[in-house]
């Protein structure tokens, strides 16, 4: 009823105003949008043309005694082996960790609860030293952290979507992308391309809730500050398990509902391996641009350096990432002092600056002249490889 009062008091104000009086606020009620949305698409280009540039090292300079991590071991439960990227991470990982003689273990969840419960399950009955739970949402396995705590293994989250020390989750460490940004960098690519005209197509995948939460929240709120007068479109969800068996469906569908759908942000490019090829055989891959995150080198090859449907890649850089993840486990196996942040930097890649880069050369390659590798061997003790 207050609702309704106050919406007849404006109906009543407005008719008792002058029409010179109502013409003149509605000009200028247009043209505070018009320039809010100049200021808007003004900062989402200087975000653009800022991710777009090499990044430089930002990363930990603490030591970290590497030499006593012989025999001490560690299991990393991955969501799924199926994500390129999520391999990778795993991979480089296991590797940096085996150099000082450390034993790893990697159980591949596949993406489902059942599969995530065997592996924490058969992780925390193992006893490790350390346990990585990477892109597993905290809630759900937070009563296997405890139980891991109880039995003395120290646990460390990866990728939950924003960086700092876990508060309230049981885990001693955290090492993820920086997931917020990674929205609004595109969402600043969407701003910047379409000029504020429509809104793109979001997929998200609830398979792993936190990073991809954090991830549409960053391109939402940027897209509202780039172009305030866009009307948002329902984010569509697609689950790991599903994304072979679904994904292109659900692109045909969305664009046939929708045929003036410009942009699809899917989340993750490995989604885009079976959205692309649905948009190339409707005939409208020159009409319609995706957007993604993680820069795979199988997606960077046969879809971003080629003509395709994706036209932006967000690349986190994946071996980077590794020795990240390896750094954090380190510190953590040695009672080190953990870091908040290893500052995993962002590129964005799109048509302008992937000629560039060499996209079938190792992706270390792609992220300029940082020698990262060394720069985390001198941090361990260990020579360059």
């Amino acid at each position: 009823m207050a609702v309704a009062a106050l919406g007849f008091g404006g109906i009543l104000a407005a008719c008792g105003s002058s029409g010179s009086s109502s013409t003149a606020t509605t000009a200028a009620s247009s043209n505070t949008t018009s320039s809010s949305s100049s200021a808007g698409l003004a900062q989402a280009q200087t975000l653009v043309n800022s991710v777009m540039a090499p990044p430089a090292w930002q990363g930990p300079t603490a030591k970290v005694n590497t030499s006593n991590l012989s025999g001490k071991s560690v299991w990393l439960v991955n969501l799924t082996e199926e994500i390129p990227a999520l391999h990778e991470w795993a991979a480089v990982a296991q590797a940096d960790l085996q150099r000082a003689h450390v034993n790893v273990q990697i159980c591949d969840a596949k993406g489902t609860p059942e599969g995530i419960t065997s592996c924490m399950q058969q992780a925390i009955a193992a006893k490790p030293n350390v346990l990585v739970a990477m892109s597993l949402d905290t809630t759900y396995i937070h009563s296997y952290i405890q139980q891991a705590s109880a039995a003395g293994i120290k646990v460390i989250t990866a990728q939950t979507g924003t960086p700092g020390i876990p508060q309230g989750t049981g885990a001693v460490a955290e090492v993820t992308f920086n997931y917020p940004q990674v929205g609004k960098i595109l969402g600043a690519w969407f701003a910047v391309q379409s000029k504020c005209t429509g809104y793109p197509q979001i997929i998200t995948s609830t398979s792993a809730r936190q990073p991809s939460a954090a991830e549409v929240a960053g391109m939402q709120q940027e897209i509202a500050q780039a172009c305030p007068s866009s009307k948002p479109l329902p984010v569509v969800n697609s689950l790991i398990p599903d994304w072979g068996t679904t994904l292109a469906t659900t692109t045909r569908s969305l664009l046939t509902a929708n045929p003036s759908m410009k942009f699809m942000l899917p989340l993750y490019d490995g989604m885009t391996i079976y959205m692309v090829p649905a948009i190339q055989q409707m005939g409208l891959a020159s009409k319609v641009q995706v957007g993604s995150f993680n820069a795979t080198p199988v997606v960077m090859q046969n879809e971003l350096a080629k003509p395709s449907a994706l036209a932006a890649d967000v690349g986190g850089p994946n071996q980077w990432y590794g020795d990240a993840l390896a750094d954090q486990t380190f510190r953590v196996l040695a009672g080190a002092p953990v870091i908040p942040s290893e500052n995993v930097p962002l590129r964005l890649f799109t048509r302008a600056n992937v000629n560039t880069i060499n996209v079938n050369a190792n992706e270390s390659t792609w992220y300029g002249s940082v020698n990262y590798n060394c720069n985390y061997d001198k941090l361990w003790g260990m020579s360059c490889n």
